[in-house]
Formats: C-alpha cells, sequence, structure tokens
C-alpha cells in the first residue's frame, strides 16, 4: 500500500490546490469497500463544513467500483473525499464532500497528470 501520496481534484474548488496524504490506517466500509483514514498536509479549511481549526483528516474511498483503495491498481485513482467525524448509522455509507484524484506524485498532482483509461463510475 503506498503511504504517501497527493490529493487534488478536478471537480472541487475547495480541493484544487494540491494536499499531501499520509495513510494514518485502512478501514472496512460497511458496503465492504475499502477506505484509508489519511492525515492531510496542509490542513484543509473546513469553516464552511464547521470545522474552524481546520480538517487535518480525510476519509478517502474508491470511486469506481472496480478499484481498490488498499491496492493502487494504478495512478491517479479516483476518491470520494469524506470527512472522517461524521456519525453515521451502523451500515450507512459516509457522505462525499467532494470528488478527486489522488498522484503519485505531487507535480503530476499539481498537473493533474491523467492516465488514458476508462472508467465506470459508482455513484
Amino acid at each position: 500500500m503506498q503511504e504517501v501520496f497527493f490529493l487534488s481534484s478536478m471537480d472541487s474548488k475547495r480541493f484544487s490546490s494540491v494536499f499531501r496524504c499520509e495513510v494514518e490506517r485502512p478501514i472496512e466500509l460497511p458496503n465492504g469497500h475499502h477506505a484509508l483514514m489519511v492525515s492531510c498536509d496542509p490542513p484543509l479549511n473546513g469553516q464552511e463544513l464547521g470545522h474552524p481549526l481546520g480538517i487535518g483528516e480525510l476519509l478517502l474511498w474508491s470511486r469506481f467500483e472496480d478499484e481498490d483503495l488498499w491496492t493502487f491498481p494504478a495512478f491517479p485513482h479516483f476518491v470520494q473525499i469524506c470527512l472522517p467525524d461524521v456519525d453515521l448509522p451502523a451500515h450507512a455509507m459516509p457522505s462525499s464532500i467532494a470528488w478527486g484524484e489522488i498522484y503519485k506524485t505531487e507535480a503530476d498532482a499539481y498537473a493533474h497528470e491523467m492516465s488514458a483509461r476508462t472508467r465506470s463510475s459508482t455513484t
């Protein structure tokens, strides 16, 4: 499992800059999908989301059914970005606050370097 990667988003203004992410722990979601709890640097501005001191941790899970975030089949990897501190019923999925991409290098994240692969969304 890749321990450090870089998060950005072409779809979300909130995540349009680049965040260095370090894996804190893997998490299995209620539907069996694999997610990662990550620390992010710099912390995300969280005022609009009820976190005036910033958000230093995020929960990420694969946006596409055929990809597993624990094995990183290829970069970039498309993810749902979620807040980790949301109280959920036992079998509920976390709510996504944005779609993003994780990249192997900071330079790739800034350039939004894409590989040409066909994908089908799970959402």
